[in-house]
């Protein structure tokens, strides 16, 4: 439940802006400019295909740099960093007693907890269609193409067990990379006076990848050569700091 509390709090929070009234030329000029937005965001993603095998769902924070044309084209850049806390694949299956315990070094229990990690790095496109033709909220469309990479992190609290730490580690961390495509369909509120801006909707990821590693440690054996289907359903919400392109103002201060 926390997470989908987090998911929604960027839709109420406030963006500084300047208090203004515009009158129905301002608008007229609002309507017709460029403008290039900085976005943070966030989501919930939930896998299918092959990363259901290895990872449940996931939360993820974005950053985003886009321009928004007058004829409300977009193009941009996003970075996505991914992280879970419930990882089904256990590479360190061998090193585990009877109890499910890791023997460490120093002849007791090792606290080892795995992890997810992941990241996107894209470029995007698409188009917001305008519900109002006195608005330039609407619906957002994008889609975006670029490089996706996940991971198994292990964490040994006190480096106590050396099978698993230095160079050993990437032998167990099951790093996968390719490339992915991204589709985005939501609501996109843009703001003339700059306060409300963001989007939200639900985001489709496919990702074309292969195991990094040369052996897997606990096989023995080179990771399957074969591509994988990572795929990822979200909900995602994001929040604008918007730069308009220069426009007729006139403002009434109160």
């Amino acid at each position: 439940m926390h997470r989908l509390v987090l998911l929604f709090v960027l839709l109420f929070s406030i963006n500084i802006g300047t208090a203004q009234k515009s009158d129905n030329s301002n608008q007229e000029s609002f309507l017709n400019i460029g403008m290039n937005n900085l976005s943070f965001g966030m989501g919930i993603e939930f896998p299918y295909a092959d990363l259901a095998d290895r990872f449940d769902d996931n939360l993820k924070f974005t950053l985003g740099a886009e321009r928004i044309t007058k004829n409300s084209w977009i193009y941009g850049l996003e970075f996505a960093f991914m992280y879970g806390d419930t990882v089904k694949e256990d590479p360190l299956a061998p090193l585990r007693l009877s109890n499910n315990e890791i023997l460490g070094a120093d002849n007791g229990f090792s606290d080892v907890f795995m992890r997810q990690r992941g990241a996107f790095l894209g470029i995007n496109v698409g188009k917001i269609i305008r519900l109002n033709q006195k608005s330039r909220s609407g619906i957002r469309i994008t889609g975006a193409a670029g490089l996706f990479a996940h991971k198994i992190r292990i964490i040994d609290e006190a480096s106590a067990t050396p099978q698993i730490e230095g160079e050993f580690l990437a032998g167990y961390d099951r790093l996968t990379r390719g490339i992915a495509f991204r589709e985005f369909v939501g609501y996109h509120h843009i703001s003339e006076d700059k306060r409300i801006n963001f989007y939200v909707g639900i985001e489709f990821t496919q990702g074309f990848t292969n195991h990094v590693r040369a052996i897997d440690f606990d096989t023995g054996l080179a990771p399957d050569p074969g591509r994988r289907l990572d795929g990822l359903i979200s909900l995602k919400a994001a929040w604008i700091l918007p730069f308009h392109d220069d426009y007729v103002d006139e403002q009434i201060f109160y």
